[in-house]
């Protein structure tokens, strides 16, 4: 059995398989740390993980060993992941077609934020025309292209992102009287 440092030169030599070697054998420890550290995401950074060390392996040079090497990245990834997703709020809908919020932490001020937005969206969604409502849900809960909802509603893109940008108005004031947000400040 090859050592990992006679893996990367085989690796960096062209050797195809010399890679799913290293990533065979890091495998069990480095999902425990990622799973430990990102839960159901952890398949993702690490696959990312090994994609950006095989980009790197060509002009790797060991300083150190190629395991802390490798834990550097999914570190590095791991921090990312948590910036995006401390970052965002994502939006639902349950059986009922009641809007909830999904915190991506569980920080207990950020959960009751996360709901006190949902139920101001809510609320501003029940009040809207059905097509702004519509541009909205389709938007920031479906993730649709606004080319796509402009087609979806028969209408110009404009008209589409004008609705968005209406809606978007209206649920910022709604925001500031619920004081979720202050006046003058970006959501």
């Amino acid at each position: 059995m090859m050592d990992d440092a006679s893996l990367i030169s085989a690796h960096q030599t062209g050797d195809p398989k010399a890679l799913s070697a290293l990533m065979a054998r890091h495998r069990p420890e480095l999902m425990g740390f990622l799973s430990n550290r990102v839960g159901h995401d952890a398949e993702d950074l690490f696959q990312e993980t090994w994609s950006r060390a095989a980009q790197a392996m060509p002009s790797y040079r060991e300083q150190g060993t190629f395991k802390g090497w490798l834990y550097q990245i999914a570190r590095r990834l791991i921090i990312d992941h948590h910036r995006r997703a401390g970052a965002r709020i994502r939006l639902v809908l349950d059986e009922d077609s009641a809007l909830h919020a999904l915190p991506s932490t569980t920080r207990p001020d950020q959960s009751m934020a996360a709901q006190q937005v949902a139920a101001v969206l809510q609320t501003a969604l029940d009040q809207m025309t059905t097509e702004m409502a519509e541009v909205v849900r389709l938007r920031l809960i479906d993730g649709v292209p606004f080319k796509e909802i402009a087609t979806r509603q028969g209408v110009p893109l404009n008209t589409a992102l004008g609705r968005m940008h209406r809606a978007l108005q209206r649920l910022r004031q709604d925001l500031i009287t619920a004081e979720i947000i202050q006046p003058g400040s970006t959501p």
